[in-house]
């Protein structure tokens, strides 16, 4: 994982916090998707679908979409 993808909660993360989150609040419908904008080298902070910027540990989120750094995508054009 590295800064620019698009995460979304693991399934053991949605199902922990259905059965132990708060009553009332939740949040999974919110964590489908989300964007790592930094990391510190231990958490992951991303910024998620209703606007809700949270620190995740590894273990918590999953890769849906690798992003592509300049780069790649200039040395892409020009081939």
């Amino acid at each position: 994982m590295k800064v620019g993808d698009l995460v979304r909660w693991t399934m053991v993360e949605r199902c922990y916090h259905l059965a132990c989150g708060p009553t009332g609040l939740d949040l999974t419908k919110h964590r489908n998707y989300g964007i790592i904008v930094d990391n510190n080298g231990i958490n992951f902070f991303v910024r998620w679908e209703n606007g809700d910027f949270r620190a995740a540990e590894p273990n918590t989120i999953e890769v849906i979409s690798e992003s592509r750094r300049f780069s790649e995508v200039q040395s892409a054009s020009l081939s």
